[in-house]
């Protein structure tokens, strides 16, 4: 084999390393959340950092937004929206036996996907802790585990249960309890 075709070979080589890592990754997005992720930022500078039980602060005005993250590589699974997470926290005293079974130090994880027409809930009213679709108006109190409380949902906000490992880090602890999606045509 001549310099030329090793050289030509070496390099088709590297491109396919690339491309091969390159595709991994973008699989790794696209995942669902898997149990032992780590729970990572949605915005904001920082997105690789996990984030931590401490974090996530009682009363907060507004959810956090994360996305699920693989503890090896650190890529976040933000390659589809249904992956992406609000995370509110509670006193225990405020949740039932059943919620506070799925959270993590009170801390609880909901999607951000209306179960009616799979638009983003974003409002939310931290006294009451219900969060609200700006789309058709289903309302979710969070506090009880993503109840539907109003609107055209017919179903729960879906939530996914969390724990804290040993260094604080908030992490998948088993797989939603519904399906994440809308139901609407």
């Amino acid at each position: 084999m001549g310099r030329r075709a090793m050289l030509i070979g070496a390099a088709g080589a590297a491109v396919g390393l690339t491309v091969g890592r390159a595709f991994a990754a973008d699989e790794a997005t696209m995942m669902a959340p898997q149990v032992g992720d780590l729970l990572v930022r949605a915005s904001g500078k920082d997105k690789t950092t996990p984030i931590l039980a401490s974090d996530v602060e009682v009363g907060a005005q507004y959810p956090l937004q994360a996305w699920p993250a693989d503890p090896a590589t650190g890529i976040a699974r933000d390659g589809t929206f249904i992956n992406i997470l609000m995370l509110t926290a509670f006193p225990a005293d405020q949740l039932s036996e059943a919620v506070r079974a799925t959270s993590a130090e009170g801390v609880l994880a909901n999607t951000m996907i209306c179960p009616h027409a799979a638009c983003e809930v974003t409002d939310y009213n931290a006294e009451t802790a219900v969060a609200e679709c700006p789309c058709h108006f289903s309302q979710f109190n969070l506090r009880d585990g993503g109840a539907r409380v109003d609107g055209p949902a017919t179903r729960k906000l879906p939530s996914i249960g969390l724990a804290v490992d040993a260094e604080g880090r908030l992490t998948i602890a088993s797989g939603y309890d519904s399906r994440v999606g809308g139901d609407a045509e």
